[in-house]
C-alpha cells in the first residue's frame, strides 16, 4: 500500500500524458488508503445517518496508449463510510482482467474506446478471454440484490465487497458474466432492474431484466440500423424507452485511423418504446441530438415525460453545449415535443432514486460560473449545485466558488423522508488552490443554505464519474 502523503505532497502517478482529462484534479492517484476518523471542517455529520457513498471514475494505472475521456481507464471506487456520526474513507482500483494483463506488462497494452490498439493474444492467460478493448469497471457502482457492482461501458461488470475487494466478474445468477451498460433503472413496483447492453459488432441492443434478488430473469432485444453508442436510456412504469442518437461504431473509420465512434447526423434520431407487458416498439423518428445522462422518466396520462441533458452532436470534447431538457413523447401519435429549462451548461443529473419511473418534481445537477478562477476549464468541470423545479422552472443554487464539485448524489432521509426532497446531496469537490478534496453534505430541501457538513478527505479525489448513497440499516 502506497503511504499517505501530507496535501502538499505529490499524491499522482509517476508519468505525464497530454490530455486536459489527465492534468490537474483528473490526474490518476495509485495509492490505496483506509483513514479512520475523518475530520469534519463545517457542519455535523447527522447522527442518524448509516451508509456509504461510492464513487467511481476513471483511473488509469499506466500511462496511457491513446486516451479518450470519458470511455477508458482503470474503476477506482473512493468510499466514505458513514454510521455514528463519524465517517472513515477507502479506496480501491476495480481488479478487471484487463488490469490484471496490464499489471503483468508493467504498461499499457490497450488502446483507446475510440482509437483500439492490437493487443497479442499471447499476454492473455489461459482462461482469460483475449480482448482488443479494455474494461476499466469504472463508470459506475451500484447496489443490487444485496452485491456492490462496478459497471463499464457495455462489457462485463464486477462485483466488489464491501470493502472495496473485487470479488469477480458478475455473472447475475447465470454461468457466464452478464455484459451491462453504465446506466441502470429500477422498477418501483417490482425491484427489478433493466440494464441495456450494445456492441460495437452489431445493431442489437439487449434489455436484460434482473429481479430485485439479482438474477438474470429476462433478455429482449431490438435492432438499430448500425451498431450505437447507448449510455443512457430511460423507464417508466409500462416502458423501456430507448433514445439513439447516431452516434455510431465505424470500423472502416478505425481502420483509416480515425476515431471508431462517428456521428452521422444523416441517420437521424430513432425513439423506441418497448412495452413492459410484450408486443413490438413503438418506433419515433426525429431531428439528431445525442445524450449521455437522462434523469428521471415517468408516465403523466397518455404521455411520456423524460428529462435529460442535450449534446445537439455526439463530442467527447469542444463539443456544444449541454443543457437540460424535458421532452414530452405522444406515444399514440409518434411523435415528440422538446422544451428547454435555461441555457446553463450542466450534465450529471440526478434525483430521488426511490422514485424512480414515477413522477418527479427535482432535478439536481452542476454547472459552471465565472467565481471558478480557472481559465478554460476542461468538459466536465462544475463548481456549482443546481436544484431545478420542473413545476416552476425555478433554480436554487450552492456555489462553491473556486472548488471543482461532480454529480451529486441524492442521499434520501433515514426512513425515507416525508417529501420528493427530503434529503441531502452528497459529492465529492476539490480546492485547486490547496489540492485538497471534501466530501460535501447538503440539505437536498434548502441547497442554497450552508453545508450539513464538509468533511476532509486524506488524499485528493480526482475527478470521477458515477455514485450512490448505499444505506444501511
Amino acid at each position: 500500500m502506497w503511504p499517505l502523503a501530507k496535501a502538499d505532497e505529490p499524491v499522482d502517478v509517476p508519468w505525464v500524458y497530454d490530455d486536459p482529462h489527465l492534468s490537474g484534479n483528473f490526474l490518476p492517484v495509485l495509492r490505496e488508503a483506509d483513514v479512520q476518523d475523518l475530520r469534519v471542517v463545517a457542519g455535523r455529520i447527522p447522527s442518524d445517518l448509516r451508509g456509504v457513498y461510492l464513487r467511481n471514475g476513471p483511473n488509469p494505472e499506466f500511462r496511457p496508449i491513446s486516451y479518450a475521456y470519458p470511455l477508458d481507464g482503470d474503476g477506482m471506487i473512493h468510499a466514505v463510510y458513514i454510521e455514528d456520526g463519524k465517517a472513515r474513507y477507502r479506496n480501491r482500483f476495480v481488479k478487471t482482467a484487463s488490469l490484471a494483463v496490464e499489471r503483468r506488462a508493467g504498461r499499457a497494452v490497450f488502446g483507446s474506446f475510440t482509437r483500439p490498439s492490437p493487443v497479442d493474444p499471447g499476454m492473455f492467460l489461459p482462461g482469460e478471454a483475449p480482448s482488443q478493448i479494455k474494461n476499466g469497471a469504472f463508470v459506475n457502482i451500484i447496489w443490487h440484490g444485496s452485491r456492490l457492482i462496478a459497471l463499464n461501458e457495455a462489457t462485463t461488470s464486477y462485483e466488489m465487497s464491501a470493502e472495496l475487494d473485487t470479488v469477480g466478474q458478475w455473472t447475475a445468477g447465470g454461468s457466464e458474466p452478464l455484459r451491462l451498460g453504465a446506466h441502470n433503472r429500477r422498477h418501483p413496483r417490482t425491484g427489478d432492474l433493466f440494464a441495456i447492453e450494445y456492441s460495437w459488432r452489431t445493431p442489437t441492443v439487449k434489455i436484460h431484466r434482473i429481479n430485485a434478488s439479482g438474477t438474470l430473469v429476462d433478455t429482449k432485444s431490438v435492432d438499430l440500423p448500425m451498431p450505437t453508442m447507448i449510455h443512457d436510456f430511460v423507464l417508466t412504469e409500462n416502458y423501456v424507452v430507448l433514445i439513439a442518437g447516431p452516434a455510431v461504431f465505424d470500423i472502416q473509420a478505425a481502420r483509416a485511423g480515425r476515431s471508431m465512434l462517428q456521428w452521422r447526423p444523416d441517420l437521424g434520431l430513432r425513439i423506441a418504446l418497448l412495452p413492459l407487458a410484450g408486443g413490438a416498439p413503438i418506433w419515433i423518428e426525429g431531428e439528431p441530438f445525442f445524450v449521455f445522462h437522462f434523469a428521471n422518466g415517468f408516465e403523466r396520462g397518455q404521455q411520456i415525460i423524460v428529462d435529460y441533458v442535450q449534446h445537439d452532436k455526439f463530442a467527447l470534447a469542444n463539443g456544444p453545449k449541454p443543457t437540460f431538457k424535458r421532452m414530452t413523447i405522444d406515444p399514440g401519435g409518434r411523435s415528440f415535443k422538446v422544451a428547454s429549462f435555461s441555457d446553463e451548461l450542466t450534465e450529471f443529473p440526478r434525483f430521488n432514486h426511490l422514485r424512480e419511473a414515477l413522477a418527479t418534481r427535482y432535478v439536481y445537477m452542476p454547472t459552471l460560473t465565472s467565481s471558478l478562477k480557472e481559465l478554460s476549464p476542461p468538459s466536465a468541470v462544475f463548481n456549482t449545485v443546481l436544484k431545478l423545479d420542473t413545476e416552476t422552472d425555478r433554480y436554487a443554487r450552492h456555489d462553491l466558488g473556486n472548488q471543482i464539485v461532480g454529480e451529486a448524489a441524492f442521499v434520501p432521509k433515514p426512513g425515507g423522508g416525508t417529501t420528493e426532497d427530503d434529503g441531502y446531496l452528497v459529492a465529492f469537490t476539490y480546492d485547486p488552490v490547496e489540492r485538497r478534496s471534501n466530501l460535501l453534505l447538503l440539505d437536498a430541501r434548502r441547497i442554497e443554505e450552508p453545508p450539513v457538513a464538509v468533511i476532509e478527505m486524506p488524499q485528493r479525489v480526482p475527478q470521477g464519474l458515477h455514485g450512490n448513497w448505499v444505506a444501511r440499516g
